[in-house]
């Protein structure tokens, strides 16, 4: 097998090089990711709240990898999925565990989707179990990545649904959104204590406050909304040289990104022709441009 005949294997596999990763590292993280779940056994055994080797769940995981070949152009069914609720937050219908067990032991990945997802497709009327697979997988492609202003507008396009699509990435991390929901929350809160404060001077203050909360979400949809013109805008530009934008999109960094999304197909082309980092050398070896 030649070396670009690897690399589109790999590649397929979802095994795609970090931004700052070397090609000697590249490697021992597949190695290891191959063979992820004896790895587990033999490093956190006694501390896995997961049933490792459950054959159903590779047969689910199957489910989602047509929606992450047409989207991102990767099948990584290598990934070990575990149904259990451990450490979910009851709006959470699962994860991707980005993790290493040792500082001397490569980045590996597995999927956590709740415990009902074992036996049925929905949870909450607002998460599929297909789509969820796919989103989460997003995330294994790019574990090596710590990218985060565009890392959930690029895995909620696995949503089939319009809606979710554009309005899931308002939210860039964990802790956002535990502190969106919080703010949700508080909003509830002070409209009934409004209804309920006969004193002017209370009232004004929560009144304050109400707005307050409003000018949070107004800012966070001006940051979502600026951002996924930027990826589009990316998107656009990079039609005009290769036949899989989506693609190529999928492996680059904010910076580069946002870079391409105001830049001319010349200046694109300029910018990749000189970059020589392993991950570059991987992706103009497989990018393919029109003729």
């Amino acid at each position: 097998m030649s070396e670009l005949e690897l690399w589109k294997s790999l590649n397929d596999r979802g095994f795609v090089p970090g931004p700052d990763e070397s090609e000697e590292d590249f490697y021992k993280r597949i190695a290891f990711n191959e063979n992820l779940e004896p790895e587990l056994i033999k490093h956190a055994a006694s501390d896995l709240p997961f049933e490792v080797g459950d054959q159903k769940s590779k047969v689910l995981l199957q489910s989602g990898l047509g929606r992450t070949a047409e989207l991102y152009g990767i099948r990584p069914d290598w990934v070990p999925l575990f149904f259990n609720n451990f450490q979910l937050a009851p709006w959470h219908g699962g994860c991707a565990w980005i993790f290493q067990l040792g500082d001397d032991l490569p980045t590996a990945a597995f999927l956590q989707l709740r415990s009902r997802f074992r036996a049925h497709d929905t949870y909450l009327g607002l998460y599929h179990r297909d789509e969820l697979i796919a989103h989460e997988l997003s995330h294994v492609g790019r574990m090596m990545y710590n990218e985060p202003q565009f890392e959930e507008v690029i895995a909620y396009r696995s949503s089939k649904n319009t809606w979710r699509r554009w309005f899931g990435p308002i939210v860039q991390s964990s802790k956002e959104s535990l502190f969106f929901i919080l703010v949700l929350g508080l909003f509830v809160i002070t409209d009934a204590a409004l209804i309920s404060v006969y004193s002017p001077a209370g009232a004004t203050v929560l009144f304050g406050f109400k707005l307050f909360l409003i000018a949070l979400v107004v800012l966070a949809l001006g940051r979502l909304t600026w951002r996924q013109g930027q990826f589009n805008r990316c998107l656009k530009n990079l039609s005009i040289l290769y036949p899989n934008p989506d693609h190529l999109a999928y492996r680059l960094t904010d910076h580069e990104i946002k870079l391409f999304a105001s830049s001319s197909s010349g200046q694109i082309q300029s910018y990749i022709d000189r970059q020589t980092t392993f991950r570059w050398k991987f992706l103009k070896e497989l990018a393919r441009k029109y003729p």
